[in-house]
């Protein structure tokens, strides 16, 4: 900095500090670190859900009851990233009777352990079968089935409610009218046969169409590419040894609004006409 005062490079240097600053404060991170966060508390819905279904108002202080106490504190303490201690302990206050020194001795065992649980895992601890999903209702991404390790049945009851869909929008989107093609107009035999005939014709007659034989000028332009580079030239030299001899002073240009025209091959000028 000089004694006059800051200079440009000064303070652009001190802002790129202050934004660099404001990076490192704020830790932007990419979504898929949210995805721990947003697992957690999906499952933790799921488990209140649960426990409601069953008529828990707290959980009991059984091994059953640990097991599932342990798991819904693992997944409390990864769904307050800010300050997961506290989040463990307010699930706990809410779910169990445990004294305040119980609580901060579980709150310990989960920083320290760090266990993180699949789909199925997660069920079978809070022991939620196929039937558990079809009554209860909520978001059952993140949580599997106890009795259903392969997936069969679960897949079974996704194709039935994909089936019910579309049954749904099939009837609200229907006309009325019976599926497939329209029944035939209300003729007599005979005529039902020459509306038979007329129509197989028209579709000969469009496969015919389909089928016509190219030209033999074409014909010839596609059997080799020296055929290609060779067939124009006679062509051409034709075309311009008629137009040489074409009298053009018995066409009305005029009546046209054509008061000149110049053929030219090339720089060469062939033919070449203006109006008196």
């Amino acid at each position: 900095m000089s004694a006059t005062g800051p200079t440009i490079d000064d303070i652009n240097a001190a802002f790129a500090d202050a934004v660099r600053e404001d990076a490192e404060r704020c830790d932007i991170k990419s979504t898929s670190s949210d995805f721990p966060v947003i697992q957690a508390r999906g499952r933790l819905a799921i488990a209140r859900k649960a426990f409601e279904h069953r008529g828990w108002t707290k959980l009991p202080l059984t091994t059953r009851g640990m097991r599932i106490l342990l798991c819904c504190a693992d997944h409390a303490w990864l769904a307050n990233p800010t300050n997961p201690r506290q989040g463990v302990r307010n699930w706990l206050k809410r779910h169990t009777r445990l004294s305040p020194i119980k609580i901060d001795f579980l709150v310990e065992i989960v920083e320290k352990r760090g266990k993180r649980w699949t789909n199925d895992q997660f069920a079978t601890t809070l022991e939620i079968t196929v039937l558990d999903r079809m009554s209860i209702s909520g978001d059952f991404r993140f949580v599997g089935a106890s009795d259903d390790d392969d997936g069969i049945a679960r897949a079974a009851i996704n194709r039935a409610k994909d089936a019910a869909r579309k049954r749904a929008s099939r009837a609200a989107n229907s006309t009325g009218r019976k599926p497939g093609r329209p029944a035939t107009l209300n003729l007599s035999p005979e005529e039902k046969k020459a509306r038979s005939n007329a129509q197989a014709a028209k579709r000969m007659r469009n496969m015919r169409a389909l089928r016509k034989t190219p030209s033999e000028f074409l014909e010839s332009i596609k059997k080799s590419d020296a055929i290609k580079r060779n067939i124009s030239r006679p062509i051409v030299v034709q075309a311009i040894e008629t137009i040489s001899t074409i009298n053009l002073d018995g066409i009305a240009f005029e009546t046209f609004g054509i008061v000149a025209l110049q053929l030219k091959h090339g720089n060469r000028t062939i033919r070449e006409w203006r109006a008196p």
